[in-house]
């Protein structure tokens, strides 16, 4: 096993790192998301997700920092994340 390694990303305004552990566990590598002050994200409602997937599959979709951008970008596509924005848009007097 060998050390993590750490990427950072912008998406979106949010500043998120990104650990990646390669095999991991039972050859699996590993992605630790987080993003700062745990804004939640499209993948995550608490700011922080642990993720399991091949080498073969993060090498093929371009590394730790690609892999995570293209699934925010996917993710933000759904109905639920697009009104989690629109909500947090609105002003409250409560």
């Amino acid at each position: 096993m060998s050390a993590p390694q750490t990427f950072i990303l912008t998406w979106e305004g949010r500043r998120l790192t990104i650990e990646h552990r390669e095999a991991w566990i039972a050859g699996a590598d590993h992605l630790a998301i987080q993003s700062e002050d745990r804004e939640p994200l499209p993948i995550t409602e608490t700011g922080y997700r642990s993720h399991f997937l091949s080498g073969e599959e993060l090498a093929a979709r371009g590394g730790p920092a690609a892999y995570v951008e293209t699934w925010l970008n996917d993710a933000a596509r759904t109905s639920e994340w697009k009104a989690h924005v629109a909500a947090s848009r609105q002003l409250s007097l409560f």
